[in-house]
């Protein structure tokens, strides 16, 4: 079937588009959790995994390491759903939200970091 809209030519425009907007989102919830740690029933492990968040996050914005940044994202969405109870709060988003994040994650780790990074393609 022909595509209706050929574009192929920016596929790696669309995997840096991808990985600003979840660095953003990790960036965003990172600091949200900063902001809130107190409210948590674990203080101690929410700011722990605010500063992974934050750091995967810029990781992810500037292109830096982007799959190791991508496996870190994996495992944050995995620590969240194994241990959601424990971490809720008014300010964690719900558990489909951490399912979308490891979806986008895995796939910022088979693509790359796309155009517009410090990473180089292969």
């Amino acid at each position: 079937m022909l595509n209706p809209f050929p574009i192929q030519f920016l596929a790696m425009l669309a995997y840096a588009i991808l990985r600003f907007f979840v660095g953003g989102v990790l960036l965003y919830l990172g600091m949200t959790h900063v902001q809130h740690r107190t409210s948590f029933k674990v203080p101690l492990f929410i700011g722990l995994v605010s500063f992974f968040e934050i750091v995967f996050g810029l990781m992810f914005i500037a292109g830096f390491y982007t799959q190791y940044a991508a496996l870190g994202g994996i495992s944050l969405s995995i620590l969240s759903l194994v241990f959601y109870k424990k971490i809720d709060s008014p300010y964690t988003p719900s558990r489909i939200f951490y399912v979308l994040f490891l979806g986008a994650s895995l796939s910022l780790f088979i693509t790359g970091a796309g155009a517009f990074a410090f990473d180089l393609p292969i």
